[in-house]
């Protein structure tokens, strides 16, 4: 992931990624072409069915996934031509951790592994957990967690230290409405303060509310690319989302 562009955080080029399939070595297409842009300190939102392609493309953002073919630059260097992975975020669309910690372990933990300092590291987890609101459940041993506690962790794992690009898979999922009204003020929080956000949702409401620019995946193409405003000319993300599927 290579280049430079002014004002672009993620320039998506033609993205192909496959998986081999099964013992024969047939392959399945997760992506197929796919390209979209995003601009530095928007919110950027991928909606579509199971299996359109919203996790894999997160993952490669993430660097946890590589291409088959087509390129991704994403968040330049300027002075390097690259991206450093520790600029980025990341939420899995289901989050786990070691089962015999707390919910203050796991992050502590995740915190000195990302290098800070104890007191560094303990200041981080404090400001995590306010900004998740997990409160008293914070103490409890994480096999203990609900589905929508298991998130807002996850959530926080992912706030634990600034980032240029925070990427969310599926980060409603499991979150009651307090919890859904959290996340949008953390969303719009970190744009607030020039995060770029990516993020996947099946709640179509709130994901239309939240983002800038919105990206329709059907079995890895993009049937939609449109800015929030564009959205809600053509009657809204629902009404988009049905049709692309019926036609």
């Amino acid at each position: 992931m290579s280049g430079v562009t002014e004002n672009i955080a993620i320039r998506a080029e033609s993205m192909v990624k496959d998986y081999a399939r099964d013992w024969l070595g047939r392959r399945w297409r997760a992506l197929d072409g796919l390209s979209f842009t995003v601009t530095c300190g928007q919110i950027c939102g991928l909606v579509g069915p199971n299996g359109s392609g919203k996790s894999t493309t997160l993952k490669i953002l993430a660097g946890l996934a590589s291409l088959s073919g087509g390129r991704c630059t994403m968040l330049p260097d300027r002075s390097k031509g690259e991206i450093s992975p520790g600029r980025i975020a990341y939420l899995p669309e289901t989050p786990s951790f070691p089962t015999h910690l707390t919910g203050t372990e796991v992050l502590t933990h995740f915190a000195r592994l990302s290098g800070l300092e104890r007191s560094e590291a303990a200041m981080a987890v404090s400001a995590a957990l306010g900004r998740v609101d997990l409160g008293a459940g914070s103490m409890r041993r994480t096999d203990e967690y609900s589905k929508g506690m298991r998130q807002r962790l996850g959530l926080a794992q992912a706030l634990l230290r600034r980032a240029d690009l925070v990427l969310l898979d599926e980060p409603a999922a499991g979150l009651d409405p307090l919890g859904v009204e959290i996340l949008g003020n953390i969303i719009r929080e970190l744009k607030s303060s020039g995060v770029t956000v990516v993020l996947s949702s099946h709640f179509l409401p709130q994901i239309e509310e939240w983002c800038d620019s919105l990206v329709m995946l059907v079995q890895g193409r993009a049937l939609f690319r449109g800015t929030q405003s564009e959205v809600r000319t053509a009657g809204g993300l629902h009404r988009i989302y049905v049709a692309r599927m019926k036609s």
